[in-house]
């Protein structure tokens, strides 16, 4: 079968009939992943679209190969490596692992054919196909498009895309990218070309020659189609009798290679039946081929018909229906019940195209394929495409003698072949916009690390992030991860720290409440200077080793800097602390000696308590507030404010700073919320508190300083969102950390711990966990934008995310782990597997999981 195009010209097709195609590449915003409003904004703007079409129209969605090394260009686009030498060592472990994956891709593109006006556009059109077939009967070479007939191609094509509006974003098509659509066809699952914008279209044959602005078709690959696979050996034929032909439905695309002939077996499947009554969401079944768990291409052939002469059309099936009811009237069972609903199928449809001039009536025909490197591999999905959407009343299937015509219906240039036509449907714009033939299936950020893999469907796509892409693209920031004990928070958190170390050099501060002091293998796994700082009870733990770790936290030490004045940070640490109120006599009293502290060379939270005691020979209040600090200094576990021999943490020297609090008690929940309670907390827990708020206020100025990113990150989060002032901490980190070069990662088992709805709201990129708790996987699907009654979610949420216990046992267990519902920075959901950076020793400082040893009785 030859090639229907004879010339490319920009992103016009010359065809053997004398037609001329213009092609258009189709790129969506929304995908179908979303929620809410985005999705209901995607089904607007293909509404818009559908009801543009005019006369005969292609839409087509064509996977492609994504090669390891497009993959890697994106993870190092914009760093300069020789100022992060580690992260190219990353990045080219992470090469390593997509070699082992089939990464697919998924583009978008509307094809028509572009009617000429008179009599001069019909006779040029006619001349140019009896040129094509007198060529071809003689062995020519085809002859170029004219100038003219190039230039008058070019006026028809601007027209048309000003037809079919913006609704949807869409570009011309360059001639390399045609020539990918026309080449790729007969290889699909092989050495597929590259679709790239360039000049030269690779692994394809063809070379794209320039002359006058206008491409030259110059070498088509030769293929050999053999439909049922006649060909093939006597061993790998199945079912080869007189009947077992009938199940032979695929054809085999034989093409040359270097090392012999490689043949792609592909099976076309045509939609054949739908539902009489369609719902949105609910009916996108275009958009779910995408995540299906192989490659499928898909195309709609649609001719289109204006409101005006689908009415008319109507009006006569509508007669040709209601004198049925005369046929049978004799018929003591009466009007058959499907007689019955065409009746009223055909009379609503009539009333819709009555209520609304701008609702057109569309013909289409949709066409699938599948392939794979044997006949069994293209059978079996095949097969699994029907079985897919059996439940939905969508029925697809394999005509016998056509798939032949159902390859070139999936090539521009080509008309609608009979076989798709028999099976097409009709339906109105608004319908037939249901089905989400184009939608975004881009998932996580253009740029960044390879943070993890999307496996929706079974699909395997790399999902990347990158902290800064909010804040540095006028949105807002943060990471939030939610899910249950064991589900992976910390992993992910772990590798936020790491990508912020190793891609961008940035500085990172951590809360650690972990008693095994998990995060001190990860900042030793990551290069920079790490401080690990560690709040321990002297009474508690005197080994060696932990005494090394303690440092003063003092933050009249720690912020001891020329210009850098501690006092408000002080103020607020102390007022929390000793929970003072704003107008309280005892507040002014601290605001006064910190005033007079603050500044000098040797100032500190000792000379403090100095001072307030001077202070206190004439003022009351600042004589018990120096007695209550003289009292509670005297708490071993409030050394790192008040020993002088402690080093102050080097903040602003640390490229990591790991502050471990696991021995510092904090108030539950419901001491905070009871006021009773409250003022029963004890002196150790509000000193915790006001500890995990000095952290915050530290780590935001620290992370605020300009010239380079800062990122704090919070297991835990409640630790610091449960107090008003660590709340507004957070939520600047959030809001106002794009304008400084900052953001906070936060993790926790339920939304409410992240802060008030303000904060909740404005984090954009959200993680969401195993939790097999009904109420607690109903509020994480609700913050990740989710209907908390989607049974699909609620599904995933609570048994097939990163599962204890799989079928596959432990071994699929293993496997499975780092599974969550992500939302990216463009509201996008889907299901990811997350990745550990591979560098060097992080894996096997990320990981966290106890190793339990299990004794033996002795006998």
């Amino acid at each position: 079968m030859e090639s229907p195009v004879t010339d490319v010209a920009g992103n016009l097709l010359f065809c053997v009939d004398g037609s001329v195609w213009a092609v258009w590449r189709v790129l969506p915003h929304e995908s179908a992943r979303s929620t809410g409003r985005q999705l209901r904004e995607l089904y607007d703007r293909t509404v818009t679209l559908m009801k543009s079409l005019r006369g005969e129209v292609m839409i087509a969605s064509l996977c492609e190969q994504v090669q390891p090394h497009a993959i890697v260009r994106r993870c190092l686009d914009g760093i300069d490596l020789d100022a992060n030498p580690h992260w190219a060592e990353t990045v080219h472990n992470a090469w390593d692992q997509l070699d082992d994956l089939d990464v697919l891709g998924r583009s978008f593109w509307l094809a028509k054919p572009l009617t000429g006006h008179g009599w001069k556009d019909a006779a040029g059109a006619t001349t140019r196909a009896m040129a094509a077939a007198v060529g071809e009967l003689l062995g020519l070479p085809a002859r170029p498009a004219s100038a003219s007939a190039v230039a008058a191609g070019r006026e028809r094509a601007r027209v048309a895309a000003q037809e079919l509006g913006g609704a949807v974003p869409f570009r011309s098509a360059t001639e390399a990218e045609l020539l990918w659509w026309l080449t790729r066809a007969a290889v699909r699952g092989l050495d597929e070309p590259q679709l790239e914008r360039t000049g030269a279209v690779h692994n394809t044959g063809i070379a794209v020659r320039r002359g006058s602005g206008r491409a030259r078709l110059t070498m088509l690959r030769s293929c050999v189609f053999d439909e049922g696979g006649r060909t093939d050996a006597p061993e790998d034929r199945q079912g080869w009798g007189p009947l077992g032909l009938l199940n032979r439905r695929f054809l085999k695309c034989v093409t040359p290679h270097d090392d012999g002939a490689a043949a792609s077996y592909q099976g076309f499947l045509v939609l054949a039946e739908m539902p009489r009554a369609f719902t949105f969401p609910g009916h996108e079944i275009l958009a779910r081929l995408a995540d299906i768990g192989f490659g499928v291409d898909y195309a709609l052939r649609i001719t289109a018909r204006s409101n005006e002469d689908a009415r008319a059309v109507n009006r006569r099936r509508t007669r040709d229906l209601m004198s049925q009811d005369e046929e049978h009237a004799g018929d003591t069972a009466g009007v058959p019940a499907d007689v019955i609903s065409a009746q009223e199928e055909i009379q609503h449809k009539n009333a819709r195209l009555g209520a609304s001039s701008t609702e057109i009536d569309l013909e289409v025909g949709i066409v699938a394929c599948v392939w794979g490197s044997t006949a069994r591999d293209a059978d079996a999905r095949a097969k699994a495409l029907r079985q897919a959407f059996l439940g939905g009343e969508y029925r697809w299937e394999r005509p016998l003698g056509g798939q032949r015509q159902l390859y070139q219906a999936m090539l521009p240039g080509s008309r609608t072949p009979m076989v798709l036509r028999e099976c097409s449907q009709n339906l109105l714009a608004t319908d037939a916009a249901m089905l989400l033939p184009v939608s975004a299936t881009d998932f996580g950020d253009p740029t960044g690390a390879l943070f993890g893999l999307t496996v929706d469907g079974g699909a395997t796509t790399p999902f990347l992030l990158d902290p800064t892409y909010g804040p540095t693209h006028d949105s807002s920031g943060g990471i939030a991860v939610i899910g249950e004990l064991g589900a992976g928070k910390s992993v992910i958190l772990k590798n936020v720290a790491a990508v912020v170390r190793l891609m961008i050099d940035g500085r990172v501060i951590v809360i650690d409440r972990t008693r095994s002091r998990e995060w001190a293998p990860v900042a030793a796994a990551l290069p920079g200077n790490a401080q690990i700082v560690d709040i321990i009870d002297p009474s508690l733990d005197d080994r060696p080793a932990a005494a090394e770790l303690r440092h003063s936290c003092d933050p009249l030490r720690v912020f001891r800097t020329p210009g850098k004045s501690s006092t408000g940070i002080a103020e607020t640490f102390f007022a929390s602390w000793l929970d003072l109120e704003s107008n309280s006599p005892e507040r002014d009293a601290l605001g006064r000696g910190l005033d007079d502290v603050s500044g000098h060379p040797d100032a500190s939270s000792n000379r403090l308590v100095d001072t307030l005691r001077e202070h206190g020979a004439r003022d009351p209040a600042a004589r018990a507030l120096a007695d209550r600090l003289e009292r509670l200094r005297r708490d071993p576990i409030t050394r790192p404010i008040f020993d002088p021999d402690l080093t102050p943490v080097d903040l602003f020297g640390a490229d990591m700073v790991v502050f471990c609090t696991n021995e510092i008690p904090l108030p539950s929940a419901l001491e905070m919320s009871n006021e009773r309670m409250a003022a029963r907390i004890s002196p150790r827990k509000l000193f915790g508190r006001a500890f995990h708020l000095l952290i915050a206020a530290i780590a935001k100025e620290i992370c605020f300083t300009p010239g380079r990113w800062g990122e704090f990150i919070c297991d835990e989060a409640y630790n610091v969102t449960g107090t008003p002032e660590g709340q507004q901490i957070a939520l600047e980190f959030v809001r106002d950390g794009r304008k400084h070069g900052a953001d906070a990662a936060f993790g926790s088992h339920a939304p409410k711990d992240l802060g008030d709805e303000v904060l909740r709201g404005l984090i954009a990129v959200r993680f969401l966990g195993r939790h097999r708790d009904d109420g607690l996987a109903r509020s994480g699907l609700a913050w990740l934008g989710v209907d908390p009654a989607d049974a699909r979610y609620h599904e995933v949420v609570t048994k097939d995310l990163s599962p204890l216990n799989p079928a596959g046992g432990e071994d699929e267990r293993r496997a499975r782990a780092g599974e969550f519902l992500a939302r990216d920075h463009s509201g996008r959901i889907g299901k990811v597997k997350v990745l550990i950076q591979p560098y060097r020793t992080l894996p096997d400082a990320v990981l966290t999981t106890p190793d339990v040893s299990r004794g033996h009785r002795a006998h």
